[in-house]
């Protein structure tokens, strides 16, 4: 006994010369914000955009020459604040939380870009200027350097940390079952856990809230004084 087998609708060509490399990267974070890191590969983008793979390779040489134009495209979006203030507190700052942004508004390309050294005038210019804020800042060079990378790394991570657990809750029932588990816990086994649960369980869903809290306590360790905001 045959079985008929579902046809497929034809893949949709793109029209004859209209692929261009800002055409390739603005599909490129499409194809990542919407299917992952894993999905990221030039046959996927091309199947994307309609083409052949060898048309993107007449754009880009191959994926990790891409993915450092996927970088530069999105570093390009950070909105760096105005320099020459008399704050470079609050500059750096609205630095980090710029760099958090969009990093939790395309966290897929977090994961795809995360473990690549930053390369490009943009990124270059990024570092440099968070290095000259903490030198205004009162920082010597060694304490300027291990601040930035201390930012750096709070920043991505609590990126990463807070787009992975919203995912993860998002799961149909997982919610419920955690605030069910904490609800659960004997108070003479784990008294403090059970005594904060609502203001726990309030703080893991303020993504953005909690990690300007936890920015602003690191540039007060970092810089000394009260943070500004």
């Amino acid at each position: 006994m045959s079985v008929t087998q579902p046809v497929r609708p034809p893949r949709r060509r793109a029209p004859r010369n209209s692929l261009n490399p800002d055409r390739i990267l603005d599909a490129a974070i499409t194809l990542l914000d919407r299917d992952g890191a894993e999905a990221f590969t030039m046959r996927g983008l091309a199947q994307q955009l309609g083409v052949g793979t060898m048309a993107v390779y007449s754009h880009f040489r191959g994926k990790d020459e891409l993915s450092d134009a996927v970088a530069k495209r999105l570093l390009d979006t950070i909105e760096l604040p105005p320099g020459g203030s008399d704050d470079p507190r609050t500059e750096l700052r609205e630095v980090c939380v710029g760099v958090y942004r969009l990093f939790t508004d395309h966290p897929s390309a977090l994961e795809l870009l995360a473990g690549r050294p930053l390369r490009g005038d943009d990124a270059i210019a990024l570092i440099d200027r968070m290095l000259g804020l903490l030198r205004r800042a009162g920082l010597g060079r060694a304490d300027a350097a291990h601040a930035h990378v201390a930012l750096m790394q709070y920043t991505v991570g609590s990126a990463l940390w807070n787009t992975r657990r919203a995912r993860a809750l998002c799961e149909d029932g997982v919610r419920d079952r955690v605030r069910a588990r904490i609800a659960a816990l004997p108070s003479d086994a784990y008294p403090a856990l059970v005594e904060h649960a609502p203001e726990l369980l309030c703080t893991q869903s303020e993504g953005t809230v909690q990690f300007e809290y936890g920015l602003d306590g690191l540039l007060r360790g970092l810089l000394g004084g009260q943070a500004q905001v």
